[in-house]
């Protein structure tokens, strides 16, 4: 049985870099300063990715997961109060939650999509959880867009306005997915994108928030900055924060890689539907259809497995991919 030589994100194989961001890199070694409060790097980024997004504000940081603490902390939640959000995700996304002092609650999502719902979350307001965690009033939800597939957001912003909740979108792994023609990302009061390795574009490690009020942009930056307000009169350190400061490198990687990143995006989905083209025939696998105007970004394919159908059931089929040279995560 032949093997194949897919890309991989983990080395230069599966990743998009070269003149851009050396000629980035070489700027910030030329100037000396290689931290983001002394540099303009950073800034700069921030500034396109923020207009690229259409947002008046962009604060970037050390990573995605840092980047939900900081949305959280920012809206300065009550501390033991239940946050809704979806146990399918990454546990970065959980962790930020437990260090704000603040308790997951977590809703159900579609079977089919993997993806929270405004019906799932409206029921996780009513229905306070059961066990140690989660039982507290909820002061806020966390929707997370998972393996780039959209979720019904609009739906579930308007949840949260009526209920009076503030919506943190959790974008990690959805930069440039549309919701009714709409990015992911724009729906909720902040949201936060990460720049890790595998994501669409990348420094290595990196995350961002955005975000349209000003007092709200402030206090994401404050807490970024160990809550010191850099440039404003008689600073110090206004309360209790840490350093989650994004440097010049990566800031320079990425100003290379966003330049670039609508035809990555193209590119991943021009093959993803090729490869979904090609198992469209094969039984007992599926992959949920998309509403019209929504636009999947493809962080991951996301895949139905049937194990009446498919021998072994989703490990059998992962570890016949991984022997033709094909990665595969079974289970997430």
């Amino acid at each position: 049985m032949s093997r194949f030589d897919v890309p991989t994100d983990r080395d230069a194989s599966g990743r998009s870099m070269g003149e851009e961001e050396l000629a980035w890199l070489a700027a910030v070694i030329e100037t000396g300063s290689l931290n983001s409060n002394s540099g303009q790097m950073v800034r700069n980024f921030e500034e396109e990715f923020a207009s690229h997004q259409g947002v008046g504000h962009c604060i970037a940081c050390n990573s995605g997961s840092f980047a939900v603490q900081a949305a959280l902390a920012a809206l300065e939640l009550p501390k033991g109060s239940s946050v809704v959000t979806t146990a399918v995700t990454d546990f970065g996304a959980l962790t930020a939650i437990l260090y704000e002092g603040l308790q997951p609650r977590f809703c159900d999502v579609d079977p089919v999509t993997l993806q929270p719902t405004a019906e799932t979350i409206a029921r996780a307001l009513d229905e306070p959880a059961r066990g140690s965690l989660g039982t507290e009033p909820v002061s806020a939800v966390v929707l997370t867009s998972l393996f780039g597939r959209p979720t019904e957001a609009e739906k579930v912003a308007a949840l949260c306005e009526a209920r009076g909740l503030p919506l943190v979108e959790d974008a990690a792994q959805s930069l440039e997915t549309l919701r009714g023609g709409r990015r992911i990302g724009s729906f909720g009061q902040i949201s936060t994108f990460s720049f890790q390795q595998g994501k669409h574009i990348t420094s290595g490690e990196g995350g961002a928030l955005l975000c349209h009020d000003d007092a709200l942009a402030r206090r994401v930056r404050l807490f970024v900055n160990k809550a010191w307000p850099y440039g404003e009169a008689h600073p110090d350190h206004l309360f209790v924060a840490p350093n989650g400061r994004m440097t010049e490198l990566q800031g320079a990687v990425l100003r290379g890689q966003l330049g670039k990143l609508t035809g990555l995006v193209e590119r991943r989905i021009a093959t993803a539907d090729r490869f979904l083209e090609e198992i469209g025939s094969v039984s007992g696998l599926t992959h949920a259809a998309l509403d019209a105007g929504d636009r999947h970004s493809f962080w991951r394919v996301d895949l139905g497995v049937d194990p009446e159908q498919i021998p072994g059931g989703v490990d059998a089929l992962a570890g016949a991919l991984r022997e033709l040279g094909i990665p595969c995560a079974p289970h997430y």
